[in-house]
């Protein structure tokens, strides 16, 4: 066995002292520590150092907390929850800044939303301070909710039509996101799908039969998968709309929302080709929101529905880049320590000198007689430190 073979060995050989408690040696711990920086730059690559709340209703990544919210017996999973509480969400700093430990689950991207962390409905529990950690000065918010989100079933870590919750290793198919609703949906729930080359983005049966509006797009930027028994069963192009020779909105290269308003319907549809009883989805081509009516009654109907960012520019907001990404935390302590001013950082380079002195001293008799260091032993030490002795 060779030198590396050899080290890879000793890493993951546990070994158990005289109570049966495992050991690990000072080298292993030191590579399982780079492994989970590793693993923690890949997963979180954002800053979390400041929460979306003062941002507003915004589209970002959201979260939601299974630990603070507990959903209604129909969502539950495995035991029964007897003291249900309301839906909430959080953003992505304070999904990891006050929900570290916490039974998290990832709610994707949602729009018109803003974080729920530290408000009415998503308070910490109180021997962690009940208020969120990156704005623990605003006690006040815990009377306030946020009233313009919007909660459904994903907020309890439900999907799709069949309302199953997700898991993602266990997923075997395609989830496809609903543009308007921004729920999932299994491809095996959907039904038929046209091929991806063929629509950019997904508006699920629901959608189309709550807003009537969203038909009101020109037909050759979409498709229909008509519904029968619960699933599309096949696709069909749009080929039935009448576009209106309109001249204040001729030019459909020119953003949807500085359009001049027309009074009259810019497409009107002929509804003998659309059953209005009969449900279904839509899948729409790329560059399909320059093609939505604006004329003043869509507009009208586009507003009161909240449907705004169908003319809209709609950005999701995600966390700033952490230039910091790939550091070690002993690099990126060196780094803070370089940005300090000159007192500072000879103050701290003393405390952490004196640490590491008094820490090394601690630990000298136990490296010669061969003992092993436990918890409590290292807690013992810190409680010398915080007592003086």
């Amino acid at each position: 066995m060779d030198d590396t073979k050899s080290e890879l060995a000793l890493q993951s050989t546990s070994e158990v002292d005289g109570d049966g408690e495992e050991v690990v040696t000072a080298h292993s711990f030191l590579v399982a520590q780079a492994d989970l920086e590793r693993e923690a730059a890949e997963v979180l690559p954002g800053k979390f150092d400041e929460c979306t709340y003062d941002k507003g209703y915004i589209r970002q990544p959201l979260y939601a907390c299974l630990t603070c919210t507990h959903p209604p017996l129909k969502y539950c999973q495995g035991a029964s929850s007897s003291d249900s509480t309301e839906p909430a969400g959080m953003c992505y700093s304070c999904s990891i800044e006050c929900h570290a430990g916490h039974e998290v689950i990832e709610l994707f991207t949602k729009r018109q939303f803003r974080c729920d962390c530290g408000t009415k409905r998503l308070l910490l529990p109180a021997e962690q301070g009940a208020c969120c950690r990156l704005k623990s000065a605003r006690t006040m918010l815990a009377t306030l909710e946020n009233a313009n989100n919007v909660y459904n079933h994903n907020f309890w870590g439900m999907y799709c039509s069949c309302d199953k919750f997700y898991v993602p290793e266990n997923e075997t198919g395609v989830m496809v996101q609903c543009y308007v609703c921004n729920d999932w949906y299994h491809d095996s729930c959907i039904g038929q799908l046209p091929s991806e080359d063929e629509y950019d983005d997904y508006v699920c049966r629901e959608c189309v039969s709550k807003h009537p509006v969203l038909r009101y797009i020109d037909s050759t930027m979409l498709r229909y998968g008509r519904v029968e028994d619960g699933r599309v069963s096949r696709i069909e192009p749009a080929t039935s709309a009448k576009i209106l020779d309109t001249p204040n909105e001729s030019n459909t290269d020119e953003p949807v929302s500085k359009r001049a308003r027309s009074s009259m319907c810019r497409l009107r549809r002929d509804t003998s080709a659309i059953d209005s009883q009969q449900p279904f989805d839509m899948f729409l081509a790329d560059g399909w929101k320059s093609h939505v009516c604006t004329c003043i009654d869509c507009m009208r109907e586009i507003e009161a529905n909240r449907l705004v960012f169908l003319v809209e520019e709609d950005e999701v907001v995600e966390p700033e880049d952490d230039e910091t990404l790939g550091e070690s935390l002993y690099e990126s302590a060196m780094k803070q320590l370089r940005n300090m001013d000159r007192t500072r950082a000879i103050d701290a380079a003393s405390a952490y000198h004196s640490l590491s002195s008094s820490l090394k001293e601690y630990l000298r008799p136990f490296a010669a007689s061969g003992k092993i260091v436990k918890s409590q032993d290292i807690q013992a030490f810190f409680e010398q430190q915080r007592s003086g002795h």
